[in-house]
Parts: structure tokens; sequence; C-alpha cells
């Protein structure tokens, strides 16, 4: 059978009522999917290419896994069969019958690994050289959109919003309406925290650890819609939480004592509702630059003896399981 022969359209050459077109483009913003008013969920996200084209792009899946994977803006992606309508006077892209996504890191000299949920996908040659290019080009422009790096938990400031690139230790409903992440990522909060009490017996992982050990671990409370995507996390899984709140005080919230505080007091991480600056929880792949980055600062020389290395998979069986020594 002959390899598929796709041709891509510039994003300045777009024309309206497209029935299906295949582009490229660099990702200059985007928000986590999140459950529409039916049974999909849906995410948007802008594009643009060596045209200096912006497009904006909206897409709707049945299946969370069907999104595109970005991780953070300068990613670049494929899109597979968008139609295009006009909106507000504007050509935007949404999915049609047979969609299908790649993205990739943007950053130059990273390698060309595709992130995507399909088990079979076209990518020869002349895409990896798409890709380069897009890359060359997007490092040249300073007017692009760049995310910040993630902020380790050692530098977190009380009243900051952050990004967080860590690994789940174990996780547990609190109400309907809030779910708690405990997670770490190799560093030490400088600040102390407030207690949470979890009955163990709700909690998937790890119910405690050692007095050492826990002062690694970071207490997140995820709030509303993201309670659902939290509810198909693992532990061992790696997470890029984004616009984390780091609160100080205490909250009169599940399993907390008292009301939490703008001045003061212990930390508490709020991940509020919404999906406002790009907000959300995002699983990260193993090939994923910073999670690559996670492991090499976890498994390095240790600042004390509580920071143990992160394992991938019981040694020797090539499983791939993602488990942490602090479990």
């Amino acid at each position: 059978m002959p390899t598929p022969k796709y041709m891509y359209v510039r994003l300045d050459e777009l024309k309206a009522a497209a029935a299906s077109v295949n582009v490229y483009g660099v990702v200059v913003f985007f928000k986590q999917p999140f459950r529409s008013r039916g049974t999909d969920w849906c995410s948007s996200l802008k594009i643009v290419d060596q045209s200096n084209k912006k497009v904006g792009c909206t897409l709707f899946c049945e299946k969370l896994e069907d999104h595109p994977q970005i991780f953070k803006n300068g990613d670049i992606i494929r899109m597979h069969r968008v139609k295009t309508q006009l909106y507000n006077g504007a050509i935007t892209l949404v999915n049609t019958f047979g969609f299908s996504a790649v993205t990739f890191d943007g950053a130059p000299g990273s390698a060309v690994e595709p992130r995507t949920s399909s088990r079979s996908f076209h990518f020869d040659q002349d895409d990896r050289r798409r890709v380069e290019e897009l890359r060359s080009w997007a490092g040249g422009q300073a007017a692009l959109p760049r995310d910040a790096a993630a902020v380790p938990l050692s530098s977190v400031r009380p009243r900051a919003f952050f990004d967080l690139t860590c690994q789940l230790l174990a996780k547990a409903p609190m109400d309907t309406t809030c779910t708690l992440l405990r997670v770490w990522d190799g560093t030490r909060c400088p600040h102390p925290q407030v207690e949470v009490m979890v009955e163990p017996h709700a909690v998937e992982g790890p119910a405690s650890f050692s007095k050492d050990k826990e002062s690694l671990v970071a207490n997140v409370f995820v709030y509303d819609n993201h309670v659902e995507s939290a509810r198909a996390l693992k532990p061992g899984d790696f997470l890029r939480i984004y616009n984390l709140r780091a609160l100080q005080g205490s909250s009169k919230g599940p399993g907390l004592a008292t009301e939490p505080s703008e001045a003061g007091g212990p930390l508490i991480f709020h991940l509020h509702g919404g999906t406002s600056y790009g907000r959300g929880i995002r699983v990260l792949s193993e090939n994923c630059p910073d999670v690559q980055e996670l492991k090499r600062y976890s498994m390095g020389p240790r600042l004390d003896q509580d920071q143990a290395p992160v394992l991938i998979g019981p040694p020797g069986t090539g499983s791939g399981i993602r488990t942490c020594s602090l479990l």
C-alpha cells in the first residue's frame, strides 16, 4: 500500500468554508480540555506559522486523550482533517471526521518525538523538516509568547500563581467539588504547609510517609471542573499543573482547620476552577524534556537524605510502570 502524501496549507492561504485541510503551526495560546455543554471535551488553541498569520482552533473530541498533547506555548502541532469556519469575521479551524493531531516540543535541538494517542500515524522526513523549520523560525521571533519555566517547590513564593512540573504520589477525594493531589518534584518547599487530615481508606497510593519524607510532599487541592480530570490520574504519573496558586493561611475546606488568608501562615496550594490563563492539569509523556529534567534532578546528587530518586518501573522489569521511591 503506497505511503499517503499529505498536502499542508499555509495559515495565510486558508479559505473560508474549506471542507478539510491539513496544517502545521506553532502554539501561541492554549487551554487544557474541559467538558463542553454536551458529552464532548473541548479545547481551544491559537497557532501561527512563517506567514505570521495567527489562527484560532476549537476542537471537540469524545475522549480526552484524543485532544492534542500540548504542554506549553512554543510546541509544534500538526493537524490533519480540520475545516475552516468564519467566527466574528475571522477564519477559525475546527475538527472534522477523521481528525488527528500530533505535537512536538518546540525547543530547537530537542528530539523530534511525536506526541499522539493514535496507535498509528504517518511521519516522514518531510514532516521532520517542517518541524525543524518551524522551530528555527519561532526561535527567532521575539514577539511570540513563550511560557515561563515551571517553578520548583523550592522557589515557590506565597500568593503567587505558577506552573508546577511534578510527580503524583497519592490522591484522595475530599468532597464532590475538591480532590487532593499529593505531589513532589525532588525539592523542598521552604515554607511550612497547612496540615491536611484524610482518612487512610480514602487515599489512592500511600496514605502517609515518614516525617522526613513528608517534608518533600506538597498538598494540592483541585476544584470544580478539574476534579473530573483528577479522577483519571494515577499515582506515579508525571504532571504539569498550570496556574497553581500558593495561598497563605489554612482553610475551612475539607480536611483543613481554619480560614485562608492573603498574608501570613503556612502555605496551601489551590488549583481553582475554570480554564482562565490555561489553568488545568496535563499528564506528561515519558519523553517530555521537562520530565527528563525532573528525573535527572531527582536522580542526581542528593541535597539531603530525604531526596530519594524517581524510579521508572521495578528494576529489571522493563515494564515502564512509574513508581517513586517515596512510595
